[in-house]
């Protein structure tokens, strides 16, 4: 793969799952392949904590450090814009210590290669600190900045917003590699590639013709768990087995038969996307990817107020992944069911290409510094 071994620190971007999942399954080929992950720095969320399956797998330190991120409604159903902004900038203090210690950390590790999952302090510090060790930003937002990518009709100030941030996150000099649904042309001039998803190897051990009565759901905001349980309450026949990080409420909490709340689990959330009917989630790219490799039809909920999310959304459901709603319309997917046809022959065969798209990025021969 390289002439030399790299020594490779990562910088995560700690909302979501999305992230840290890309993170491991990038550790993990990394490895096999005679490099080194020296250490892991993650963007720490107020609302969220690390899951417990990324501190046991990433098998490497890990420091956590404050982070610019998404403020919520008080019922944890949306982003509320105005509460993001005003947050975020009374922490700019907390900020400005997070960008000392990113830089003290690139200091210390003396990594070969930072790879930068959508983190935008690591892509300030690069600006300003004019550092030397070549950087790799690798996230699907960066498919924003290309000009095959299919926004949702509308929202013109919010497609320059997350244009403008996702720039942010990648300053001119580094390598963008763009996770697709599909593929669309590079563009070396611009330093951008389109390159297939990131999924974790346990996805490729399941089963790809087993279907139960049961819905699965992941859901990024608690605050949507009351509606689960409503409808719920109407269609007692139909099991539910939801994901989320609310742990106010024990691992397996069960309201009543047949309705399941699981802590975060990475294995047993892969197991049952294998085995169920569809899979409803807020419009993670992640999530959406795995449900398309297992050929299972997706509802793809965007979370209130998150531009990248409708965005997904948009994108998926043009590729054929399923639906999407404003809401959590379960009846809707129930209905789709009969007429989903699976476009998952054709993205198995992109997501087979992922390690020769995404390592010759990585090798000592085709890495130059940012600056």
């Amino acid at each position: 793969m390289t002439d030399r071994p790299l020594r490779v620190l990562f910088v995560v971007q700690g909302e979501g799952r999305g992230h840290l999942t890309q993170a491991l399954t990038l550790r993990r080929w990394l490895t096999e392949a005679g490099h080194e992950v020296a250490a892991v720095l993650v963007g720490r969320s107020q609302e969220r904590r690390l899951p417990a399956f990324f501190l046991e797998k990433i098998q490497a330190p890990v420091h956590e450090f404050a982070s610019p991120n998404f403020a919520f409604d008080r019922r944890f159903r949306g982003i509320r814009p105005g509460r993001t902004l005003v947050r975020n900038l009374l922490h700019l203090p907390e900020f400005q210590r997070s960008l000392h210690r990113l830089h003290e950390a690139v200091q210390d590790v003396a990594p070969d290669l930072v790879v930068n999952f959508y983190e935008v302090l690591i892509g300030l510090l690069y600006r300003r600190a004019k550092l030397q060790p070549p950087l790799v930003c690798i996230a699907h937002q960066y498919f924003f900045l290309h000009p095959d990518y299919p926004f949702p009709p509308g929202f013109p100030l919010q497609r320059r917003l997350v244009r403008l941030f996702t720039r942010l996150t990648a300053p001119p000099g580094a390598r963008k590699l763009a996770l697709s649904f599909y593929e669309a042309p590079d563009l070396p001039e611009r330093r951008l590639f389109v390159v297939p998803p990131l999924l974790r190897p346990e996805l490729f051990e399941l089963p790809l013709d087993r279907t139960e009565n049961f819905l699965l759901v992941y859901l990024l905001n608690r605050g949507y768990a009351d509606d689960l349980i409503r409808w719920h309450t109407r269609h007692p026949e139909i099991g539910l087995h939801v994901f989320w990080d609310n742990t106010e409420r024990p691992d397996g909490w069960s309201p009543h038969p047949g309705l399941v709340f699981h802590h975060l689990n990475d294995r047993l959330f892969l197991e049952k996307m294998a085995r169920c009917r569809g899979v409803v989630t807020t419009a993670g790219f992640e999530t959406v990817a795995e449900a398309l490799y297992l050929g299972k039809p997706v509802l793809m909920v965007p979370v209130e107020g998150h531009f990248e999310q409708r965005c997904n959304a948009h994108d998926a459901e043009r590729f054929g992944a399923g639906i999407w709603s404003p809401r959590f319309e379960l009846d809707r997917l129930l209905a789709f069911l009969p007429h989903y046809r699976s476009p998952s022959a054709a993205f198995r065969r992109w997501v087979a290409q992922a390690p020769m798209k995404i390592l010759p990025h990585l090798t000592a021969s085709t890495l130059r510094p940012v600056a």
